[in-house]
């Protein structure tokens, strides 16, 4: 049952929601309800590539994705709770036309503290010697990254929230916002209102449903995007890196032992606007091709793969490929965790702690929570890179 009053709302049970709420909790927030729409980690973080790594093309992000690495690496000891954390290390392949910006960036990440190196072909090769690197300049290589389980690590914030005192409802669809005086009163849900000073909306890519009633629509777009699941050739069985391949737009990530979880990020794969309550939840037949044929390009090997099938998830994008961290500019208490644009997982145990400082202290310690400001755009303050490189659909 719902509860009928709360101190803080979370709207939304994915993975930012859930560490939003633990955080919150384990401030003092009080009384601390998330609600979710469906079940925990039913929306685009269960269909999360849920990569972990430090490279970033800005210095703030760089600094969030160090802290929350750190609790990835030791969530059991920090947080509790298994979220199945495997170190693959993470070699991004640069062609020459991004040579002179991953070096840039590569120095900007090594000064900041990252654990990350600049390899030549016959380096790659030795690490990779699957690998074709005929058109490949550089490569950046981060032997500390890796990736989690997105369900179990949603579960665990929510689990350790929930220990903390918070109210964890699924099945709980919220459909507005009472406002008295420019201020939050209350949460509208299906099944009746919740008295609150204080809500977080962290509903990806429905954001903008709850958002525009209140005349704030956020830059946020849903896109779909779709991975492909690769049954690799005894060849390819030790390839357990995970290689972002610039040249191309694609990623290939270790899945379940002799499977490699493939995305493309390429401009062609990231232009399908979509309505997140009707999307593709399955891979497009001519994608999987597509991908396919990336593949054995990069690893010649992978012609002997046996393609089984994929998905579809989302993206809510925003111009700029970072999220907006914001309070509402027009009803006092109620924020914005939204349009994470591909980063969310990889960021969600610092954006939890950012966004409970928010609402609790009007500010986050650690890291320049202004920087995701809604207005930004209109400033032309957007966290863009000083070296980007070019197939790069966000940073």
């Amino acid at each position: 049952m719902t509860p009928r009053s709360a101190d803080v709302v979370v709207v939304g049970g994915g993975v930012i929601g859930s560490s939003i709420a633990m955080h919150a909790a384990a401030a003092g927030a009080g009384r601390v309800l998330l609600l979710e729409k469906d079940h925990l980690a039913g929306g685009a973080t269960g269909r999360s590539g849920a990569m972990i790594r430090e490279h970033y093309l800005h210095p703030t992000l760089v600094r969030m994705a160090q802290e929350s690495s750190q609790l990835f690496q030791n969530f059991t000891e920090i947080i509790g709770g298994d979220v199945r954390f495997v170190r693959t290390g993470r070699l991004i392949l640069l062609a020459d036309w991004d040579e002179a910006a991953g070096r840039a960036n590569a120095a900007m990440n090594w000064e900041l503290g990252v654990n990350i190196q600049t390899l030549a072909p016959a380096d790659m090769e030795a690490l990779v010697p699957q690998m074709s690197t005929d058109d490949v300049a550089l490569g950046l290589y981060e032997p500390d990254s890796g990736y989690a389980d997105p369900i179990a690590t949603t579960y665990a914030f929510a689990r350790r929230a929930a220990d903390l005192g918070a109210t964890i409802v699924p099945g709980s669809k919220v459909t507005g916002f009472q406002v008295a005086g420019g201020r939050l009163t209350g949460v509208e849900t299906e099944s009746g209102l919740v008295e609150t000073g204080a809500a977080v909306v962290a509903a990806g890519p429905w954001t903008n449903w709850l958002s525009a009633p209140l005349g704030e629509l956020l830059p946020i777009t849903p896109l779909r995007v779709q991975m492909v699941h690769l049954r690799r050739p005894p060849t390819l069985e030790s390839l357990t890196p995970t290689i972002i391949d610039q040249t191309s737009g694609s990623y290939y990530r270790l899945n379940s032992g002799l499977y490699t979880l493939m995305g493309g990020e390429a401009p062609e794969d990231m232009g399908e606007v979509v309505n997140p309550e009707s999307y593709g939840l399955n891979a497009d037949h001519d994608t999987i091709t597509r991908y396919w044929q990336r593949a054995r390009l990069r690893f010649p090997d992978f012609a002997a793969t046996t393609p089984q099938g994929g998905y579809g998830s989302l993206y809510d994008m925003t111009p700029d490929g970072n999220p907006i961290l914001d309070k509402s500019r027009h009803v006092e208490g109620l924020y914005w965790a939204a349009g994470f644009s591909g980063h969310g997982f990889k960021l969600s145990p610092v954006i939890g702690r950012m966004m409970a400082d928010l609402v609790l202290a009007g500010d986050s310690t650690g890291h320049d929570v202004e920087s995701f400001s809604s207005q930004r755009f209109a400033k032309g303050e957007s966290l863009a890179p000083d070296h980007p490189y070019q197939l790069r659909s966000h940073p």
